[in-house]
């Protein structure tokens, strides 16, 4: 059964209102509803007064009406009075500030009294809901690092790092040596004397702050499995954590491997780019290779950005439809009620201030119509674009150019430019199998793992690195040409490289096309053929392109434009043409048209017309060898 529903918050509204937003939950279409994961002081009043009478009288309800729960833990708003009594679990910002209460994610995921007091919350939730069949599933928490929470510098994480990084590095010395602590004078003698990465007058020494990214990852991780571990113990309900879109700061990979299944919160940040929220998509199907759950979809206007714009509710039906032609088995609207206080008064849901359904409501109803005997899409193997989360935490620490953005600026460009060209892109991971891909991509990888050079060295297809890959080790230091993969794998050697604040020209058979943020001069080998050259910038008449057997170097960034014409003219086949984009699994090919107009688009010689926002599934009966 697929999954339509809402967040609902039943302690917002009077009791006797509940009735008839139940009642209008099922006219919609809506079969399960997410409660409970900022109910801590209304679940607790006070220190040991616990009480579920709010959220039993819910579930009552919505079960009534056949609407199944996911519950979530409320630990992501620590109630006043606890803050009150422990000030102590507070975060602290790189300045050394105590981030005060008063919103939420304000505690510290390494705070002991914290862990403590989550233990205990947990525990009620768990004991109390534990085997209630009406619970379809737990959400832990609520969007670990939102908010910049990932990272805290108070003192209980001070001694959690240090615990960690004797842990990792066994002694002083072994430290002093991974991290060139030779470097103004940044010799430890012991391991009392490493702080966290406070702010400094310039730059810290950037092998402590990935260490502290990835500490602060584990950090998180590890909180979370605290809660994991406990809701095991008495519940037989699948777990899942809110992921959020764009986000790097947590290896969400890892994290991954602590749920059940995987959920994430699909938001327009910045200007709208369907492909980019297709991403999104893709990378959450990725992380566990299986369907996942949308907990969160925005609607419409949200509160939290500059400027909030208003979106047509027919775009909400798309975006719905859109994560189900992903591999989505289920969407959420964030939220079902607009709320007249508190800090999200102006965030738009399915009901309007005077409790009615707005035109979002029909817009999502039609779309449930639509959708709902629609079977779990899984695109099949085509094109895979290789991630490592480490390398989000270097482009962050240290970089030619600060201003690139390594999702955006990196790994976009060379997504856009694949699902243009008509194919279903996967991401793939260290330890990931490239078996059944036909491309392989590997923007910008700072870092490659062995396990994943070996991995690219048997496969057969097309393979694409970009600018800066495999600079870096892993202990964020600058590689020797001798130890590089990347002089390994085709033989050529970057001896130099500079950001640049413009683009560059690089001429490749009768087109021209462009790079940005970095250009590389690199000395291939004999047997490497130089497809492409500078034609200004630092380094003109230099190559910019090379192949060596079936592998492909571009010596910078590429734009979205100008990587899919390179693509086009190293040989890639088009599958797809037009604005749209499509998705082909087994049985079907998807077709999408993410505008407010009409377009046409050619797929496997054949053109589709469609409407303003409409998503198509035509059956063609694909079979695995018919890629």
């Amino acid at each position: 059964m697929n999954w339509f529903g809402a967040a609902y918050y039943p302690e917002h509204w009077p009791r006797e209102r509940w009735k008839k937003d139940v009642r209008t939950m099922g006219e919609i279409g809506i079969n399960v509803v997410r409660i409970g994961e900022f109910s801590w002081s209304v679940v607790e009043r006070k220190r040991g007064e616990i009480d579920f009478s709010v959220l039993d009288e819910a579930v009552d309800l919505l079960d009534s009406e056949g609407i199944k729960v996911i519950m979530g833990t409320p630990t992501c708003t620590p109630p006043p009075w606890l803050t009150k009594e422990f000030p102590e679990i507070l975060q602290k910002d790189v300045n050394g500030l105590v981030i005060a209460s008063g919103s939420r994610r304000h505690y510290c995921f390494n705070s002991k009294i914290y862990r403590e007091e989550t233990s205990r919350i947990v525990e009620a939730f768990a004991d109390h809901f534990g085997n209630d069949p009406r619970i379809v599933a737990w959400q832990i928490d609520n969007e670990f690092g939102c908010h910049n929470s990932t990272v805290c510098f108070c003192e209980d994480c001070a001694v959690a790092f240090r615990v960690w990084l004797k842990k990792k590095y066994g002694s002083i010395d072994k430290l002093n040596k991974a991290w060139g602590t030779v470097f103004w004078s940044q010799i430890f003698n012991d391991w009392e004397e490493i702080e966290p990465p406070r702010r400094t007058l310039t730059s810290p020494n950037p092998s402590l702050v990935l260490d502290y990214k990835r500490f602060s990852s584990d950090s998180a991780i590890d909180y979370h499995n605290l809660q994991r571990e406990i809701i095991m113990r008495k519940s037989e309900a699948p777990i899942t954590h809110n992921l959020m879109v764009n986000f790097t700061e947590i290896d969400y990979k890892k994290l991954s491997d602590s749920i059940d299944f995987v959920s994430w919160d699909n938001y327009i940040v910045g200007d709208y780019d369907p492909d980019l929220q297709a991403l999104n998509h893709d990378l959450m199907r990725s992380l566990k290779k299986q369907p996942f759950l949308v907990m969160e979809q925005q609607p419409g206007r949200v509160n939290w950005r500059t400027v909030n714009p208003s979106y047509e509710s027919s775009q909400l039906s798309f975006w719905v439809k859109q994560s189900f032609a992903h591999g989505a088995f289920g969407s959420l609207i964030f939220r079902f009620r607009q709320l007249p206080f508190g800090s999200e008064q102006f965030h738009t849901g399915l009901i309007d201030y005077d409790g009615e359904p707005t035109e979002r409501a029909q817009a999502f109803s039609k779309a449930i119509e639509e959708l709902k005997d629609w079977s779990v899409v899984f695109p099949q193997r085509e094109a895979a674009i290789y991630i490592d989360y480490e390398n989000f935490w270097i482009n962050d620490t240290d970089n030619l150019n600060n201003k690139f953005d390594l999702l955006l600026d990196g790994i976009l460009p060379v997504y856009k430019s694949v699902r243009s060209l008509g194919y279903n892109v996967d991401f793939v991971f260290p330890g990931d199998s490239l078996e059944g891909y036909l491309l392989a991509f590997v923007p910008s990888s700072f870092k490659l793992e062995r396990c994943f050079v070996e991995e690219l060295r048997r496969f057969k297809g097309d393979i694409f690195f970009t600018a800066l890959t495999d600079q870096k080790d892993g202990r964020n230091f600058i590689k020797k040409t001798e130890e590089s993969f990347i002089t390994e794998l085709m033989g050529l050697r970057v001896v130099d490289a500079g950001g640049i604040e413009t683009k560059v020209e690089i001429s490749f058979t009768d087109h021209v096309f462009n790079g940005s943020f970095v250009v590389e001069k690199i000395l291939p080998s004999e047997d490497c053929e130089v497809l492409a050259v500078y034609l200004n910038g630092p380094f003109t008449n230099h190559p910019a392109l090379v192949k060596r057997a079936n592998m492909y170097y571009l010596s910078t960034v590429p734009e979205i434009g100008s990587f899919q014409t390179l693509l086009i003219e190293a040989g890639i086949e088009r599958k797809a043409s037009g604005p749209g984009r499509v998705i082909k699994d087994e049985s079907n090919t998807i077709l999408q048209n993410p505008f407010p107009h009409s377009i046409t688009m050619e797929v496997g010689g054949k053109d589709y017309t469609l409407n303003e926002y409409e998503v198509r599934r035509v059956q063609t009966g694909l079979s695995k060898n018919n890629r």
